[in-house]
């Protein structure tokens, strides 16, 4: 029970940032659609530099709000590690897709 409680509070959490990251996903997957796979590289890093700012801001602005997930017992790591692993994950697996389907 523990598990699916900590997924759904992750869920909540990633909902914060969800919107600009996945347009951000998307402006990447249009370019790697276009120009291919030489600008993976670039866009590699790209995502991961907008992940660097996404944790920024966030941290910055909702840094209350992690006393909450607190007293529902999950911490701050584990929300910033499941929410980004899930993010750049799921921007790994439409990259792939895209090149499959390219």
């Amino acid at each position: 029970m523990q598990a699916v409680k900590t997924i759904r509070l992750s869920w909540t959490f990633y909902t914060y940032f969800l919107f600009a990251s996945l347009i951000v996903t998307t402006c990447c997957l249009s370019i790697f659609w276009r120009y291919g796979v030489t600008t993976f590289f670039a866009l590699f890093w790209f995502k991961v530099g907008t992940l660097g700012l996404t944790y920024y801001f966030v941290n910055r602005y909702k840094s209350k709000e992690y006393y909450d997930y607190l007293n529902l017992g999950v911490s701050k790591v584990v929300l910033w590690t499941s929410t980004l692993t899930f993010d750049f994950a799921l921007f790994i697996f439409l990259i792939i897709q895209t090149y499959y389907l390219r």
